[in-house]
């Protein structure tokens, strides 16, 4: 019983932590989006500049420079936020329970209470109806299962 109670704990943390990995996943996803923006803003006024230089009047070259600088800074900083994902409190202390929890899981279910359980199947009788009665050994480790997972 102990050991379904482990498992439990286990499954649980792991959905914990993937939900908080898809949440930083799709933060991070968004940044990257948004700096992928910029840097096509960047690539525009690149080239609005490079026409501006060409015209002989000064005030279009400054205001394009400017935002061009506006756009570069915004694009790293966000390209930046979308490279640095580190997991947050909750994802790591779900992956510490979930290692745990498995490794108690582990430590429960030894050899002699899955012998037990067997020595006990192969000689109490089979109470289940099913349409195809497995035989021999596929029987034996249905059973084991179905009866480990009830506790």
């Amino acid at each position: 019983m102990r050991a379904v109670e482990l498992a439990k704990v286990a499954a649980n943390a792991e959905a914990l932590r993937l939900r908080e990995m898809a949440s930083r996943q799709s933060l991070r996803a968004a940044y990257g989006g948004v700096a992928a923006l910029f840097g096509i803003a960047v690539l525009v006024l690149l080239h609005v500049v490079a026409y501006n230089m060409m015209v002989p009047n000064v005030s279009p070259l400054v205001a394009s420079l400017i935002l061009l600088a506006f756009d570069l800074i915004v694009a790293a900083l966000c390209g930046l936020k979308a490279l640095k994902s580190v997991p947050g409190p909750v994802e790591l202390e779900a992956l510490a329970i979930r290692k745990q929890a498995l490794q108690d899981v582990r430590g429960s279910v030894t050899l002699m209470s899955l012998a037990g359980e067997a020595a006990g199947m192969a000689f109490r009788p089979q109470r289940t109806v099913t349409l195809v009665r497995p035989r021999g050994p596929v029987r034996m480790a249905g059973a084991l299962a179905s009866r480990l997972l009830r506790r």
